[in-house]
């Protein structure tokens, strides 16, 4: 559970209730807190949104399966005056990947599916690299992120490739770790872990998602496929910082080829609900909906994530076993068990947890990029509150690291303008354009426009290039958030004035195409 340094708490005086407890640190007095919702922990909220000038937040919270609070605070969209409470509909991104683990349940539980089926069993054209991957990946191992099989995220983000495209390009990933032996996160992998379980149960995952879990628990103002929020009458805008002005930005294109990763978007009342029915391992209202051995299965360690000391003292994680189970990151804080996820949409991001031991959960969700890292901040400080710790001003440490980041971004973008060149490139601007192919980023088309060079991946993003000199171009990409945050330099290879190929590096994912 990632979390920030610690800094003495500047709110304090709230009501308490005495409890003592003691942990391998050492015996420590504890204070839980008698009221519900304690009213310095929401002035606490409201004065880091107002702080870190957050556009809009929503939280919930649950203990012992009543929801002590679910509000919002500032508003949907920045300028405007619609103000976000209890209902607004947030992108939650990857924490939909516990809605498909819990679908995945409720199949097993109905017998129509097993953990450990091979997903080829229900994806017989699925092809996986190399034969003994193909025929022994099981749903549980696309479920915990142990495949070991490249992430390769920027196959699909900028692509705008269908769904069916992404399953059929898994056989061009590259393991990266032994199988079943490391955690390597994975969108994709979810995505052929939901479209197994659709499978066998004979629907679209859109419908298992609908018909399994949304409707049936009452979550009312919950997605079940990406596009219907756009829509919906009370939603919150992305925002993110652009230009170094803190803006709008356009929902995203391509989610949905991703679906069971991360398609699902919901409001603090229906996520409290959520929280609630994996807080009482599969009952909500006093009905069961997954069996408890099914739950025990999702909030079990089933792929372990190696620890050092350094980081779990950054951490605060006492017990050495932490690991993904499905859908669910599993750790400790403070030596009290703690299941999570977060959530990163564009513009986006999102946070829940649950405490088991403690029977308490609680959900974030911030409608800007702007503020980084502020939901682990807030997450620290309310799990602190009602685990009784002295809350300490995580934020106030977070937001005091800001203005190194601003000027982090601002020293690259420096370098970036410095790199121009006003140069020839080596080769005449017609011998750079074609069509480049790699099987799994590609096809890519590189045109020349009266313009200039621009680049495209698929049917996608387009990208104008900026020469920097020697065979380097910089991508411009014309979308301004990804601008912002996938800017890279494109290097071509050249043999006298014919190009060959190029190599790029998006995000995570390095890569070389070759010209056809």
């Amino acid at each position: 559970m990632p979390h920030i340094a610690l800094l003495r708490s500047s709110v304090k005086n709230f009501t308490l209730a005495v409890a003592f407890a003691a942990t391998p640190l050492g015996a420590q007095v504890r204070a839980v807190p008698a009221d519900p919702f304690p009213a310095t922990l929401d002035r606490y909220i409201a004065n880091v949104v107002s702080e870190w000038k957050i556009p809009g937040m929503a939280i919930a919270i649950v203990r012992n399966d009543s929801t002590l609070v679910a509000k919002g605070y500032g508003v949907r969209t920045l300028g405007k005056p619609d103000r976000v409470d209890a209902n607004t509909v947030f992108d939650i991104a990857s924490l939909a990947k516990s809605f498909t683990a819990t679908a995945a349940a409720v199949l097993v539980d109905r017998g129509v599916l097993s953990w450990d089926d091979p997903v080829r069993r229900y994806l017989p054209d699925l092809v996986l690299p190399g034969d003994s991957l193909t025929e022994r990946a099981t749903v549980r191992d696309f479920l915990s992120h142990r495949t070991g099989l490249e992430a390769a995220n920027m196959m699909w983000v900028p692509t705008a490739v269908s769904r069916a495209e992404v399953l059929r390009r898994m056989r061009y990933l590259r393991p990266v770790a032994p199988f079943r032996q490391q955690m390597v996160y994975s969108n994709i992998g979810y995505t052929v872990a939901g479209e197994s379980a659709a499978a066998a149960a004979g629907v679209p995952y859109e419908h298992l998602l609908r018909d399994l879990l949304i409707k049936p628990l009452g979550l009312t103002s919950t997605t079940w496929t990406y596009e219907q929020a756009a829509t919906m009458p009370n939603v919150a805008s992305s925002h993110a910082t652009i230009d170094k002005r803190q803006q709008v930005v356009a929902r995203e294109l391509q989610r949905q080829a991703i679906a069971p990763a991360a398609a699902v978007q919901s409001t603090a009342n229906d996520l409290a609900r959520w929280l609630r029915l994996h807080l009482n391992n599969g009952v909500l209202d006093g009905k069961r909906f997954v069996s408890d051995g099914a739950m025990r299965e999702l909030h079990s360690v089933q792929s372990r994530i190696p620890t050092t000391p350094a980081m779990r003292a950054a951490r605060m994680v006492q017990d050495t076993v932490a690991g993904y189970g499905m859908g669910w990151q599993i750790m400790d804080y403070k030596g009290h068990p703690v299941l999570w996820h977060t959530g990163n949409g564009d513009g986006q991001i999102a946070y829940m947890a649950i405490y088991p031991a403690e029977r308490l959960g609680f959900v974030i969700m911030v409608n800007t990029w702007s503020a980084p890292f502020v939901h682990l901040a807030l997450a620290n400080y309310i799990a602190d509150t009602y685990l009784g710790y002295q809350p300490r001003d995580w934020a106030a440490e977070e937001f005091a690291r800001l203005p190194r980041a601003d000027s982090a971004r601002d020293a690259n973008e420096r370098n970036m303008i410095a790199m121009r060149s006003s140069a020839p490139p080596p080769a005449p601007l017609a011998a750079y354009a074609g069509e480049y192919q790699n099987q799994l980023f590609g096809p890519i088309r590189i045109r020349n426009t009266p313009s200039g060079l621009t680049l495209q991946m698929g049917e996608g993003r387009i990208a104008d290039l900026e020469y920097h000199g020697a065979n380097t171009f910089y991508t411009v990409w014309r979308d301004p958030l990804f601008r912002s945050v996938y800017g890279t330099h494109v290097n071509f290879f050249l043999d006298g004035d014919s190009v060959d190929a190029f190599s790029i590096q998006l995000n995570r994912d390095q890569f070389t195409a070759r010209k056809r």
